[in-house]
Order: C-alpha cells, then sequence, then structure tokens
C-alpha cells in the first residue's frame, strides 16, 4: 500500500464533487496534517471526521517541531506547505496537491506529486466512477476552481468521450 500526504486542495475538490470517500477506496495510507485539517471548513472537516475516526485519514501535528533548513528555507511555501512536504519526507510518501510551487519544490526533493487529475484517472481506472461521472466532474470542477489547466481537462473529456 502507498502512503500519500493530502494537501488541503486536494480535499477541498473531492468535497466539492462528493468524491472524498472514494480516496479511502484506493490501495493508499492517506495522511494529512493538522495544518491542513485546520485550512478547511467546518463542513469539510465534518465530511472527513469519520475517516479520522476509522482510521483511514490520519492527521499529524508536529509537537512544536521546527521543520528541517532545506523545507525552512523555502520562501514562497506557506506553513501548511511546509507541513505536508515535511510529513512526506518523514514518512516516505507521495504528495496529492494542485498548488503548483508545492509541486515543484516536492519535484525538486524527489517526491512523488499527483493532483486531482490523476485522483479521477484512478477512480475511473478501478471503476469506483464512470467515464460520464469523471467528464462530469471534470466540468463541474472547470466552473469552480479556475487554476485547473485547461489542457488537462481537454485532454480528460476527450479520452472519456464528452468531446
Amino acid at each position: 500500500m502507498k502512503i500519500v500526504v493530502t494537501d488541503a486542495n486536494i480535499f477541498i475538490d473531492l468535497i466539492f464533487l462528493k468524491l472524498h470517500g472514494h480516496l479511502f477506496l484506493l490501495e493508499l495510507e492517506v495522511h494529512t496534517t493538522v495544518e491542513v485539517f485546520d485550512e478547511l471548513n467546518d463542513d469539510q472537516q465534518g465530511s472527513l471526521l469519520k475517516y479520522v475516526k476509522k482510521n483511514n485519514l490520519s492527521l499529524h501535528a508536529r509537537d512544536g517541531e521546527d521543520f528541517p533548513d532545506n523545507i525552512q528555507s523555502k520562501k514562497g511555501l506557506s506553513e501548511t506547505d511546509k507541513s505536508v512536504l515535511h510529513l512526506a519526507l518523514k514518512i516516505k510518501g507521495f504528495i496529492l496537491t494542485g498548488d503548483g510551487f508545492l509541486r515543484k519544490i516536492s519535484d525538486g526533493n524527489k517526491i512523488e506529486v499527483h493532483g486531482i487529475f490523476w485522483l479521477l484517472d484512478k477512480f475511473v481506472e478501478e471503476k469506483h466512477i464512470t467515464k460520464k461521472k469523471a467528464c462530469q466532474c471534470i466540468t463541474d470542477l472547470m466552473g469552480y476552481n479556475k487554476r485547473l489547466p485547461q489542457v488537462e481537462c481537454d485532454k480528460r473529456l476527450e479520452d472519456w468521450g464528452k468531446k
């Protein structure tokens, strides 16, 4: 089972799509940080609490420990992003995020990184959702999240039969 550390934007997108439960159907050991959890609103936190209680989602607190210099020195990374990067390095997991700068820093640290498209691909591949549902998810996300790369959206829509 692969270990993954999830950033807030992934949870936000999955909850918006009502697919957050599907994350825990994948062969993944899902972790996040208290800092990430604190970025979510009350409803979003509530949507995830049952997974915390069932030990499907592990929450990690730093307990006052400082970030190592190689993380602390990364200007432009928020404290939350630093917590995700630090945890991924500590538990040897990959990162799920849509944050471009965190992706770049993670790549530089030789940490595998994926985002919402990878998850949707997995959901389709493992038959947790249909291609038609995946197309609807992409369309919904495009209206909700203006930062999505149009090329990736178009590719998925074409691959899944929408275009």
